[in-house]
Order: structure tokens, then sequence, then C-alpha cells
């Protein structure tokens, strides 16, 4: 009985690594069309919007010394539009919040468009939908996104080739990467 299943073992393991040898010699496409990719990709600090307001003499009263404030502010995360036109017509149209449960983590940008082959006018516009009014104030740290970011531009893509549009924190602008620009 051991013999059989050594036996039937090693019949099963040729019939595998036969089965493994030839699907290896498959030809296989790696892209099943020749369009080219525009890839978004960027992470940044979402801008704090804040609304402040002077306390009222009771308000300060209610309050122990130390925890008495000048202003009381609250505020959010500011959320942003993300709009890709390719040759004129809108193909991405987003909204990017920061992450966590109240959006003030960094926020990420990932999307990969397929466009064909050839010459075409790449708009894309990173803008925040909030805008701070006149009572609030807008807090800039570190490498906070910007209001607007806008990146216009003639671009050449070749088959099967990847174009990069990034962020670039310390010009506070979008670029391309795509190792020839």
């Amino acid at each position: 009985m051991q013999l059989l299943n050594r036996a039937l073992a090693l019949i099963v393991t040729a019939a595998i690594v036969t089965g493994i040898a030839w699907a290896s010699r498959l030809p296989m496409a790696a892209h099943g069309s020749s369009d080219a990719v525009l890839r978004l990709a960027w992470s940044a600090r979402p801008e704090r919007i804040e609304e402040c307001r002077a306390p009222s003499a009771e308000e300060l009263a209610s309050r122990p010394k130390h925890m008495q404030q000048k202003l009381i502010c609250d505020g959010t995360a500011a959320r942003y539009r993300l709009e890709v036109r390719h040759d004129g017509r809108l193909v991405a149209d987003h909204e990017v919040r920061g992450g966590g449960l109240r959006h003030d983590r960094r926020l990420y940008v990932f999307h990969e468009l397929r466009v064909p082959p050839g010459n075409a006018h790449v708009d894309v516009r990173f803008t925040r939908i909030d805008s701070p009014t006149s009572k609030s104030a807008s807090h800039q740290r570190g490498e906070v996104v910007p209001a607007r970011l806008a990146l216009d531009e003639q671009l050449t893509f070749r088959p099967r080739e990847v174009v990069l549009v990034t962020y670039d924190a310390d010009d506070r602008e979008l670029e391309i990467e795509d190792g020839e620009r």
C-alpha cells in the first residue's frame, strides 16, 4: 500500500511539473491594448479651515482659569475637487478628502486613466472646495496642499507608456515624471 501511495504521489507530482512547464511556454500579452496611462499619484496634508469667535463673559466665567481662551475655534479639514481633462474632454471628476474619521489625516490621490497614444492636451486641476469666510482662519502647517493646483500641458503619449503626475511638496506644485521630461 505504501508503494502504491508513493507511486501515485510521483505520478501526480510529475503531472503538475509538466503542466507548469507547458503553461510557462504559452504566449502572454502584458497589456491587452496599446493605450498609454496617465497616472495621478500623490499625498499631502489637507488644509484646516477654522471658524473662530471670541467667547462671551459667561463662557469665560464658567471655565477654570487654565481653560479660558481668547478665541474658540471649530474647524474641519478642507475638501478638494480633482478634475482631469484630456483634449478638452472631462475624464475624471472626484472629490478628495483626507483620511481618518474626521478627514484630518493625509489625503491620497491615485487614479490611472487610459489614454490613446499620440499628442494630447492634458489639464489637471486640484482645487479646494471649501473656502474660508471672512471670520475663519486658515492654518498652513508644513506640507499643507495649496488651495489650487493646476497642470496644463501638451504631452505626447507613446503606446503602453505611463506618464506620472505627482505633487512636489517643496515647490508646492504638480509636476510630470515620465523619465524623459
